[in-house]
């Protein structure tokens, strides 16, 4: 005898087969009587057969829980829609559901009733994430169960219920929505390792890589373990001061990924973060200056007077300065180095930056070949600091 003490029990009545050692209100009656549940709820049809079954298997259990004062079940009208017997059980489900405690199990039985009965009665277990469905077998006579042979099949939805998780998460992680889809994981112990793919990479997307790489370290998932040192090499490149070209081929790569997706102002902006940390790691090799930057420094770089004036701005403090892309840009082609010249001719750069201006100040979308030019313009800027190339990310879950 199968029991899952403690548990609230669902059952279908149907009209029973005729045989001859066969008594269907009998084997429901076992069928309760094995299961123990601490309440059950009986779902018959309006069939008059069905409703008198329901009176017999409920007779002397004082488990039984009426559907109201004056109606002791909620009836299928249409035993034969699949759809009605879903949204029916359902209903049901859902009341059961309010009354048990944190330590019980409701389990949905849906071998009695027609095909429809039963199918839409599994359906809605499922739609509702019941984890359990019990179905009462034993041996046959005449195509029925024998009486007082009875015995409980059960049935764990958790699998099926993380194969269809796993698959509506990846969806969503194509889709971009990696958070979402590690919500959808975590529910499910089992797919740990996928959940970790999820999370990491959402953190990787978002530069903030001490996170990933922490995520990562923690991950079974043989693609995290394989990126451990690349991310590992992120986030020690992003606690340094000055521009690291280990950031700027990421960031190129992040904007990769947003394109894909279509997701245009995404792209235009973090290829425009690249850009300017291309420009700031192309002005260090060049010049040595590095942020915070020095008045002192700027004026050691024989400039231009007109660019010197442009570029000395001093701060509150009186020894350093900002400089912005233009500027580093003017001193860069100053030095007749190939970054600071291409950021002024290769087309599509500076329009790139104008609108990530215009996208802080304005209400205004990015079609999807401003983002394709500005990935490419500034991909193509940034080629003379001969980037690394970094790995690929998990392309899927």
């Amino acid at each position: 005898m199968t029991t899952h003490p403690p548990c609230f029990l669902i059952l279908t009545v149907g009209t029973g087969t005729a045989g001859k050692e066969s008594n269907l209100a009998a084997g429901l009656r076992n069928t309760i009587e094995m299961t123990q549940p601490r309440k059950f709820w009986l779902i018959p049809s309006t069939n008059e057969t069905s409703t008198t079954t329901a009176d017999l298997i409920r007779e002397g259990f004082d488990t039984f829980v009426p559907w109201s004062d004056t109606q002791p079940y909620l009836s299928i009208e249409n035993p034969d829609s699949l759809a009605h017997s879903r949204s029916l059980v359902r209903t049901v489900i859902a009341v059961a559901r309010k009354q048990l405690t944190s330590q019980e199990t409701l389990i949905v039985n849906p071998t009695s009733g027609t095909k429809q009965m039963s199918a839409g009665a599994t359906l809605a277990a499922l739609d509702e994430g019941i984890g359990i469905l019990h179905f009462t077998i034993g041996k046959r006579a005449d195509g029925v169960v024998i009486t007082g042979t009875e015995q409980i099949e059960a049935f764990n939805a958790s699998e099926y219920f993380a194969e269809r998780d796993l698959e509506t998460a990846r969806k969503l992680y194509q889709a971009g929505s990696l958070v979402a889809a590690a919500s959808i994981l975590e529910r499910h112990p089992e797919l740990a390792a996928q959940a970790s793919i999820a999370k990491c990479c959402h953190e990787w997307e978002r530069q903030n890589y001490v996170e990933a790489r922490r995520i990562a370290s923690h991950s079974s998932s043989e693609s995290l373990v394989r990126l451990r040192p690349h991310l590992e090499s992120l986030a020690i490149a992003a606690k340094k001061t000055e521009a690291d070209p280990l950031i700027v081929a990421d960031l190129l790569q992040t904007a990769e990924v947003w394109l894909s997706r279509n997701d245009t102002e995404t792209t235009l902006t973090i290829a425009c973060r690249a850009l300017e940390m291309g420009l700031r790691l192309a002005l260090a090799r060049e010049t040595g200056l590095v942020e915070p930057y020095q008045v002192s420094q700027i004026e050691n770089l024989q400039l231009s007077i007109p660019l010197r004036e442009r570029c000395v701005n001093p701060s509150r403090d009186g020894k350093t300065t900002i400089l912005g892309l233009d500027n580093i840009a003017r001193i860069l082609q100053e030095k007749q180095n190939r970054i600071g010249e291409s950021y002024f001719e290769i087309r599509g750069v500076r329009a790139s930056v104008a609108i990530r201006n215009e996208l802080m100040h304005q209400i205004r979308a990015v079609s999807s070949s401003e983002a394709q030019t500005a990935l490419e313009s500034i991909s193509h800027m940034v080629e003379p600091l001969e980037l690394p190339r970094p790995p690929h990310r998990p392309a899927s879950l």
